[in-house]
């Protein structure tokens, strides 16, 4: 017991030199832990949003290209902001089923011609698509338009999506071609 009350009252501590040099590794070791794990969370939070775009761009493509096989076009045609698919309704009727798919004010638009832009969960997506292109063109690159519409050939879209988040803008181009 007294040797534990003469450890108490020793005069005994750390000098400033070796407060400075803990403090100062303390700190190092502090500022590197907190640098990695803040690239971690920064790391992550880009991976979430890239892989959200890649989700956002399948969908967009897979509701492309299931309208065009679903509808099943005898004729594509370019318009300026996207393609017409056209089709006879029956053998014995001569007028035209018309759908348009194209790319307006940011959104996706798949839906027949005479109708307006409509909430369609298909094209419901969060990423703005300003900027994104939907063309049609026979295989040697002649451009399907009005007066030569094409009844094969290969589409081409060129999305480009972004979304924001914290703030910054993160930004994905995908350029897919596919035959009808």
């Amino acid at each position: 017991m007294r040797r534990y009350v003469e450890c108490l009252k020793s005069q005994q501590g750390f000098t400033l030199i070796e407060l400075i040099a803990a403090i100062t590794i303390f700190s190092m070791v502090v500022g590197i832990i907190s640098m990695v794990t803040m690239f971690g969370f920064r790391s992550y939070h880009k991976i979430t949003i890239e892989n959200s775009l890649r989700d956002e761009a399948d969908i967009i493509m897979s509701s492309i290209i299931n309208e065009l096989y679903i509808f099943a076009p005898e004729r594509v045609e370019r318009t300026n902001d996207g393609i017409l698919l056209k089709k006879k309704k029956s053998d014995t009727d001569s007028t035209l089923e018309v759908v348009k798919i194209a790319f307006t004010q940011g959104k996706l638009v798949i839906a027949a011609e005479a109708d307006a832009p409509s909430n369609d969960s298909r094209t419901t997506v969060k990423s703005d698509l300003t900027g994104s292109l939907i063309s049609s063109a026979t295989p040697d690159g002649r451009f399907c338009t009005g007066t030569s519409p094409c009844d094969s050939g290969l589409i081409e879209i060129t999305l480009e999506l972004a979304q924001k988040y914290d703030g910054r803008d993160y930004t994905m181009e995908m350029k897919s071609k596919f035959g009808f």
